[in-house]
């Protein structure tokens, strides 16, 4: 079975307000103009393999540049679709050339050269969002951006456009990534192959593709991230900031496969540099028998394992504030596992104190 992609509608109040507050808190992260400047936290670039035709693709960092004319300028893309209201299975394989071909619910932008550029209704670009992409050419895409921690939404009872951040060195299969993720067994699953939807009958050899999305069935409310559960409070919805007041925060993650799990965890530096981290361990004092807590310099590489299915632990951060000597620096959070699970959190400092040295 086949369906081809469409067109698409308007990107969600919400998701600008939460860029926006997220820049004051973080000192910004991304420049809330989108011309890429004011960036604190690392930045990397995603690269992605366009054919001619249409691409469905999964955006891991949130663009530099962030609304579409700036973001696609010089490249042979020239359509860009996401899309927001549930697709009902009636109307998902009833329409093998065209998904609403009314573009309800859809956001789409057209390149300025197009006749249709008109009715472009897409204005802004961003993380953790699936896009059908149309290029007029093959083309290797370099998306620069910055970290943003965050994940797909999902429609319940209908086919969501979804995408997972995949450690493209441990890809695994799409029956092992989803196994325990009870809302969407059996798989009913879509990708795009050849400019056409076509439905996945043998999940269990099919790979997961790093930048890819797909059409994806959910039973009822889905809040399925991947076989690693990474969560953190009190803080900013996309990463971890932290000013010359803040004590440790934590960071919990679990595993939600049905697979033990080997996790590896690091610090990638910013533009100016590693910010200073630490963890928290409690020790036993042996002359006063108690347990201290003993702060520990975050360096190199942490390898932990294996988490086993249904297990969590939780990990205690705090900026070494002694070191810091900028008022705004950043840091990335990397977290993958042998499950071929993903994640990124940023690390922002914000010193008040420093800012008029």
């Amino acid at each position: 079975m086949v369906i081809s992609p469409s067109k698409g509608k308007q990107v969600g109040w919400f998701t600008i307000l939460a860029v926006f507050f997220w820049a004051l808190g973080a000192g910004t992260l991304v420049s809330a103009e989108g011309d890429g400047s004011g960036t604190v936290g690392p930045v990397r670039v995603q690269t992605i393999q366009l054919e001619a035709g249409w691409n469905a693709v999964y955006l891991e960092v949130e663009p530099l540049l962030k609304t579409p004319g700036a973001l696609f300028s010089g490249t042979p893309i020239d359509i860009a679709a996401a899309y927001f209201r549930p697709v009902t299975p009636m109307e998902f394989i009833n329409s093998p050339n065209e998904i609403l071909p009314d573009r309800k619910g859809w956001s789409v932008w057209y390149s300025p050269e197009r006749d249709d550029a008109l009715l472009s209704n897409l204005h802004v670009v961003e993380a953790h969002q699936a896009y059908l992409i149309h290029s007029t050419e093959d083309y290797l895409w370099s998306l620069e951006g910055t970290p943003f921690h965050g994940s797909s939404r999902w429609h319940p009872h209908a086919f969501s456009l979804v995408g997972f951040p995949v450690d493209g060195d441990a890809r695994p299969t799409l029956a092992n990534f989803f196994a325990g993720a009870g809302a969407h067994a059996p798989l009913r699953m879509y990708r795009l192959e050849g400019g056409l939807w076509t439905l996945v009958d043998n999940p269990a050899q099919t790979m997961m593709e790093p930048g890819a999305a797909y059409w994806i069935y959910s039973k009822g409310a889905s809040r399925f991230r991947g076989p690693l559960s990474v969560n953190f409070f009190n803080s900013s919805a996309g990463g971890l900031v932290f000013s010359e007041n803040t004590e440790s925060r934590r960071v919990e993650f679990a595993n939600v496969s049905v697979f033990p799990q080997q996790l590896t965890i690091s610090i990638e530096p910013g533009p100016n540099g590693p910010l200073p981290m630490a963890y928290l361990v409690r020790m036993l004092n042996t002359t006063e028998k108690a347990m201290d807590l003993i702060s520990i310099p975050f360096a190199g590489v942490i390898d932990l394992g294996p988490l086993e299915p249904g297990e969590s632990f939780a990990m205690d951060l705090e900026v070494m504030q002694e070191e810091v000597t900028l008022p705004f620096m950043g840091s990335t959070l990397s977290i993958t596992s042998d499950a071929g699970v993903r994640k990124e959190i940023p690390l922002i400092s914000v010193r008040r104190d420093l800012i008029n040295r």
